[in-house]
């Protein structure tokens, strides 16, 4: 068949849930080409064995299992990530954190080598991110799952970053023994009872440890401030990321954790969806 016929057929099996840029992307994927070349090639034919493969990932697709599983790519903040069942899938907002830790650390220039850790890392593309545009930093990623460190250090390595970036298994903040000048968070926070918006297939398909945490999903992020209350030092700065509809309970929980200013600050949606907390 040719590719523009089997596009077809894939509209035809998905009905109402067709997304054409899934659809070009899934099929790239399986022809070993890009976007483009799919786009610019709609008469071209491609296998029986090929087409099978396509035909059962589109099925995949209706079933809501994401494409990012499927091809176990995921890009952000313009680097390719390796992803599966053990890690959230990375989402465009949450680059807002890259891009806060960022400017922040930038605008410090009297930071030389800057520290920074990023608690609950899964696939480590914040922590890898930020390494990538900041050269002299090192930086620690924490995660409770053994698989999710799995991928984040086989991403670490095809980033060549893993010289800079160190991946280590823990509870959140618990057996951290170092300070850091920076402390980038995005914990789970859909609840379980308040604060549950959460689509069916991200639900189905992304891994629970990565998702709930608590009646209204910020039990880990109380957790963590407790724990960094207990400690000796404090970071320059901390940054978050909260769900949506959470924005009055984060600031009731930022302002009994910490006397120090904090802010929230829009995703490019126009939803709360960061906060940021000055120690200095």
């Amino acid at each position: 068949m040719k590719i523009k016929e089997i596009k077809i057929q894939a509209e035809e099996i998905l009905g109402g849930q067709y997304n054409a840029l899934e659809i070009d992307l899934w099929l790239a994927h399986v022809l070993r080409q890009n976007r483009q070349w799919v786009f610019m090639n709609s008469d071209a034919e491609i296998s029986e064995e090929l087409h099978r493969e396509f035909v059962h990932g589109v099925e995949l697709l209706k079933t809501g299992k994401p494409l990012a599983q499927m091809t176990e790519v995921k890009e952000f903040y313009g680097l390719e990530f390796k992803v599966d069942e053990h890690v959230l899938i990375p989402r465009p907002e949450t680059e807002l954190i890259v891009d806060m830790a960022k400017e922040f650390i930038q605008k410090n220039t009297s930071l030389i080598r800057p520290r920074v850790l990023d608690v609950g890392t899964g696939s480590g593309c914040i922590i890898l991110a930020l390494a990538s545009v900041i050269p002299d930093m090192v930086g620690v990623g924490v995660d409770m799952s053994e698989e999710a460190l799995v991928v984040a250090q086989g991403n670490a390595v095809r980033l060549g970053l893993d010289g800079r970036v160190d991946l280590k298994r823990g509870d959140l903040l618990a057996g951290i023994d170092e300070s850091f000048d920076v402390l980038l968070a995005n914990l789970p926070y859909i609840g379980t009872k308040r604060f549950n918006y959460v689509d069916k297939n991200v639900s189905d398909f992304e891994p629970d440890m990565a998702l709930f945490a608590g009646d209204d999903g910020l039990d880990l992020y109380r957790k963590m401030f407790k724990q960094l209350s207990e400690f000796s030092w404090r970071p320059r700065i901390m940054i978050g990321e909260f769900g949506f509809g959470q924005e009055e309970e984060m600031c009731k929980l930022l302002e009994q954790s910490f006397a120090s200013h904090y802010e929230i600050i829009d995703d490019l949606a126009g939803i709360p969806r960061v906060f940021v907390v000055n120690f200095n």
